[in-house]
């Protein structure tokens, strides 16, 4: 395979008053990889990477479903802007959270207007790519493995419990080159998935 150039358009907004919601968007259409950040300082700090072979605009129609029902991990808006996570709601998918659905329930009134601003303090980077899905998720592990290699505080909010693909012994490398117009987002120019 050829070299792949992965090019990211946005900010976008989730939800709120954002000048650019992705759902209004025609690249909210296309397949691909994609950032979930937060502003920070100048720039963004990366608090999720994630692939879709659907469309972005599905795919974060079933976050956003995921998190407004508890099932993903919330965080303090105001901490994610200072660069730091402090959870608020761990979710209900990771082990020792499975059953906490009704502790969810009895805290949702606490926990609503949290998650509404959550939902509205992140933004979304998207990177239109028609690949298949193994490739596709070797990229995302890749952003990911330098995201979390960074030092402070480029990989401060990005989950270390997230599992990403990795390249397999016997798959050929593939660069890819990384672009993004977006100032004051640290992401390589360069990676080898």
């Amino acid at each position: 395979m050829s070299d792949i150039t992965l090019c990211f358009e946005g900010p976008f907004g989730l939800c709120g008053d954002h000048p650019k919601l992705l759902f209004n968007e025609e690249i909210s259409h296309s397949a691909g990889v994609y950032l979930w950040v937060v502003r920070y300082k100048d720039g963004y700090l990366v608090h999720y990477i994630g692939e879709t072979g659907t469309s972005f605009n599905k795919r974060m129609k079933e976050h956003m479903i995921q998190t407004l029902g508890g099932n993903y991990r919330v965080c303090n808006p105001e901490a994610l802007r200072e660069g730091k996570e402090k959870i608020m709601w761990d979710g209900l998918w990771r082990r020792g959270t499975r059953d906490k659905m009704p502790e969810f329930v009895d805290r949702y009134v606490e926990l609503s207007p949290v998650i509404r601003d959550y939902l509205e303090v992140i933004e979304v980077l998207v990177a239109p790519l028609q690949v298949e899905s193994r490739v596709r998720r070797r990229i995302e592990g890749a952003l990911a493995r330098s995201i979390q290699d960074q030092p402070s505080p480029a990989s401060n909010l990005l989950p270390d419990d997230i599992r990403y693909t990795t390249r397999k012994k016997d798959e050929v490398p593939i660069p890819v080159h990384v672009m993004s117009h977006t100032k004051g987002l640290d992401l390589p120019n360069r990676i080898s998935v």
